[in-house]
């Protein structure tokens, strides 16, 4: 019986302090799976970076306790549609206030600086913000004031 007890303390032990199988500096996160919306307006033209994923996350405690937000790799122009037409570097898919998903043009993401990464994450993120608020889409005052809010710079 104390053997048994000693047998499952050592588990126990070991399940709490055992390495992780996750490489050094990588979200523990699990790969997030974007909707069935996001899928048929991308075609599924896209592809999930962890280190991109962990830039992301890394920003998420500038927005209170928002949950992540999937983000993923695009290799094609950004062109979204509608009042705002825009061709970018970024934007955040907001068809389902629940799970809004950033997409980054594939060679701004291989070729930026951590600086300008860093602030076009925050400008995304801030769209992701309001809409799981279900308030917004555009670069409104209170878009401007929160994208300051959380050290954002430029457009």
């Amino acid at each position: 019986m104390i053997a048994a007890v000693i047998l499952l303390g050592i588990l126990a032990l070991y399940w709490i302090i055992k390495p992780s199988d996750q490489p050094p500096g990588e979200s523990v996160l699990p790969t997030p799976v974007p909707t069935a919306a996001v899928k048929a307006e991308t075609k599924e033209n896209f592809e999930y970076s962890a280190k991109l994923q962990t830039e992301t996350n890394a920003l998420l405690p500038l927005f209170g306790k928002m949950p992540p937000v999937p983000v993923f790799l695009k290799d094609e122009i950004i062109n979204k549609q509608g009042s705002n037409t825009e061709r970018g570097v970024a934007y955040a898919a907001c068809e389902n206030k629940n799970q809004p998903t950033i997409f980054v043009k594939k060679v701004f993401f291989e070729k930026a600086n951590r600086k300008q990464l860093v602030n076009i994450l925050k400008h995304e993120l801030t769209h992701a913000y309001f809409c799981r608020q279900g308030i917004q889409e555009g670069h409104d005052a209170n878009f401007r004031k929160k994208f300051t809010e959380v050290g954002g710079f430029g457009n």
